[in-house]
């Protein structure tokens, strides 16, 4: 390409870059902007969620108080309704009868109630004699407080307990009172209650004034009519009444939780200056997150009413929501900025990459570009288990290429082989799908079952996938309750929900996923919902299948073998569970596991202490008729430390047991070994040969019921291939005597 072509195309190509760079700019403080908008959305949200909680707590504080506040209120009713059965059922009641009475009503018991007494009404012909016949029973200063020419007069002949206030307000006469006339009046005229108006207690001084009433009940002539007012007024003889303070009937009435505050006013207006009492005078904690609430009930008993008021106090919103709020603003703030940079940082580098891009296009380094562009191809067309069988075949051509050199360097055999590590890391996944799927069909998995906890096995699964789920801007999160327990197999039922959570991770592309658990009568229920791809109608009885997938590009660059959904759906009937679905195309799907509910605490585990494995003192006896078996085993072993004899059948082992048979330790054998013989037989004969139990290990890709119950009835431990050696030195650790 000549200078002038170049010209021509980098004009348009600078243009590009330039609008590209202010770009560069102005979008990360878009998203800042935005990525601080939902911040707040969240926030408020979770204010008002906040909000909602303690709402629902205040009222039910509210309720509480104001039924405790009508309780007690009743309770003195009961009580003076009881000592009006007294006088109903006497002719005539006297002293010592009251104070007994009252004695047995233990009403030191009701908060606030002060003492019952009786107020006798005293006609003025009956005066002087009514007053001797008191001073004879032990009062000799008793009077009657009446006005001068009156035709009658009340007077407080009896109040238990009797004491300094009994003596001060003894022959008093309330009925003369404002603040208690009326009440007594519409007692008399209703045959009810009726409750005073506030009045001061005797005992009290100018300084300290508490709220005191008195509730009072008519006493009528037994036997007279009091059906009509005037029957009432004509035959009425007195009024029993109970003397209470306000400040001893909102004693403690919030408990130890001083969060709220309640106010009692005096009648059914708030803003009356007759404010009784303050529950809690004493304001504590600074300003609320969120806002305070306030709540005003009436409550009518006798005849009147009072006015109470509850507001929360500052502190009553929890350390734990205020954390919370917080919590959610700094995230908020810093994944903002996070993003922010993040979206900078990419732009950045696109900007980068356009550059070089453009460069090496003008370049004409077509070649290098196709070059890539076949790579990528063959990657990408590679599939499933062929792509790394083609990677292994490459990497062992590339050692036997590097063998060749005069010199090896160690840096480029470790590159290789960690190569070679990861190839087969993706090859033994699907083998061991394929190998977990084989047993499922076998019946070989034996599971153990015992009371799990629910939450803890969800924490795990929220630890496992609540980073990646989260780099995807996924909303993850898992709920339930810490008093579940479930009947299962712990890692069965840990490798059902991981490989249910990871299909949702896998594809769902925005939204959030959720994973719950809750008790469905005698059974759990967990459910994982998500709001990916979901699933048509006519794909829901398939995807439990063998090798069906469900079409996603993420999944495809995986190169799995749609075997996931086999293996839970298998697991879980093995568990004597079910599992169910629901989707919704485009908008998600709820994947649901049954399993039975467990009754019983969770007995502690002991704590697995990694051991050292250490090289036997004698040497290990090899049989597999497979000779590349043999070789890597030989190999492998020697270079863990081992002496190592092989042998390719029964007949083999049986001759190296005559020669070296004093120095062999341990045996590994292969199962199948020939049509006629197998591993057990061969480790039974060598045992035989030498006289002694030597430890044994059977190494087998045979996942069958038959070479399971064979080793078994023999005493003989599995390890299944491929061989991980790590695992393996680990069984012949704990096979060493």
């Amino acid at each position: 390409m000549d200078t002038t072509a170049k010209t021509v195309l980098a004009a348009p190509a600078a243009r590009s870059m330039v609008r590209l760079q202010i770009f560069s700019y102005v979008a990360p403080l878009v998203v800042l902007g935005l990525a601080l908008g939902l911040s707040w959305y969240l926030w408020e949200k979770e204010k008002r969620e906040i909000e909602a909680v303690l709402q629902g707590e205040f009222d039910t504080r509210v309720r509480e108080t104001v039924s405790l506040f009508r309780e007690r209120m009743l309770a003195y009713e009961q009580a003076l309704r009881a000592t009006h059965g007294l006088f109903s059922t006497s002719e005539a009641v006297q002293r010592g009868d009251f104070q007994s009475f009252v004695s047995n009503l233990h009403i030191q018991n009701h908060p606030g109630l002060q003492g019952m007494g009786f107020a006798l009404i005293v006609p003025s012909a009956e005066r002087e004699k009514h007053i001797a016949a008191v001073r004879s029973q032990g009062f000799p200063a008793y009077t009657v407080q009446a006005p001068s020419g009156s035709a009658a007069s009340t007077s407080a002949v009896y109040f238990e307990p009797s004491g300094s206030t009994f003596l001060s307000t003894l022959g008093t006469d309330y009925f003369s009172e404002p603040s208690r006339r009326p009440a007594m009046e519409i007692a008399r005229d209703s045959g009810g209650i009726a409750v005073s108006n506030k009045v001061k207690l005797p005992e009290e001084d100018a300084a300290e004034v508490q709220a005191g009433y008195r509730m009072y009940l008519p006493v009528y002539k037994n036997g007279k009519p009091h059906e009509t007012i005037e029957d009432r007024q004509a035959n009425i003889t007195g009024w029993i009444y109970a003397a209470f303070s306000m400040d001893g009937l909102m004693d403690n009435i919030l408990g130890e939780r001083a969060n709220i505050t309640v106010d009692v006013y005096d009648g059914g207006d708030e803003r009356s200056d007759d404010q009784l009492i303050d529950s809690y005078s004493d304001r504590v904690g600074g300003e609320s997150a969120v806002k305070l609430f306030y709540a005003s009930r009436q409550v009518e008993v006798g005849g009147y009413a009072w006015t109470v008021t509850a507001r929360s106090l500052p502190n009553f919103t929890t350390a734990i929501a205020i954390g919370k709020l917080q919590l959610v603003a700094r995230l908020g703030a810093a994944a903002s900025v996070m993003l922010a940079l993040f979206t900078w940082l990419l732009l950045r580098r696109r900007i980068r990459a356009a550059a070089v891009a453009e460069n090496l296009r003008i370049a004409k380094e077509y070649a290098e570009a196709a070059s890539h562009a076949k790579s990528q191809f063959l990657a990408v067309a590679s599939h499933d288990l062929r792509q790394p069988i083609q990677a292994l075949s490459l990497f062992v051509a590339t050692l036997q290429a590097m063998a060749r050199k005069p010199t090896l360097s160690g840096t480029e055999v470790g590159h290789i082989a960690g190569r070679l590590q990861t190839a087969l890391n993706g090859l033994g996944r699907l083998l061991n799908g394929l190998f977990d799927l084989s047993r499922l069909d076998s019946g070989t998995i034996a599971v153990t079952r015992r009371p799990v906890e629910v939450a803890g096995l969800l924490a795990e699964l929220h630890t496992a996938f609540a980073g990646p789920a989260q780099a995807q801007g996924l909303d993850f999160k898992v709920v339930t309750s810490h008093d579940l327990w479930v009947d299962s197999d712990p890692l069965v039922l840990s490798r059902v929900l991981s490989n249910l959570t990871a299909n949702a991770v896998r594809y769902t592309e925005k939204g959030r996923i959720l994973i719950a658990c809750r008790p469905r009568a005698e059974q759990l229920e967990f459910q994982i919902f998500d709001t990916g791809i979901g699933i048509a109608e006519d794909e829901r009885n398939r995807i439990f299948g063998e090798f069906y997938q469900v079409p996603n590009v993420a999944r495809d660059r995986e190169h799995g073998l749609g075997l996931g959904l086999a293996i839970v759906h298998r697991s879980v009937q093995l568990l004597g569970g079910q599992i169910r679905v629901r989707s919704t195309p485009g908008k998600g799907s709820v994947f649901s596991v049954l399993l039975p509910r467990a009754r019983m605490p969770l007995a502690h585990q002991p704590v697995l202490v990694p051991i050292e494995v250490q090289p036997l003192s004698g040497s290990i006896l090899v049989i597999d008729d497979d000779p590349e078996i043999r070789d890597s085993m030989q190999h492998v072993l020697a270079e863990s430390g081992y002496a190592v004899h092989v042998a390719a059948s029964l007949e083999e082992a049986l001759a190296l047991t005559d020669a070296h048979g004093a120095s062999i330790s341990m045996i590994l054998s292969d199962y199948r070994l020939s049509p006629s013989s197998t591993g057990v037989d061969a480790i039974s004969a060598v045992r035989q040969s030498m006289g002694r139990d030597v430890p044994a290990i059977i190494i087998t890709g045979d996942t069958s019921a038959g070479p399971i119950a064979d080793a078994a009835s023999h005493g003989l431990r599995l390890q299944y291939k491929p061989i991980d050696l790590q695992a393996l030195l680990a069984l012949m650790k704990e096979e060493q005597p």
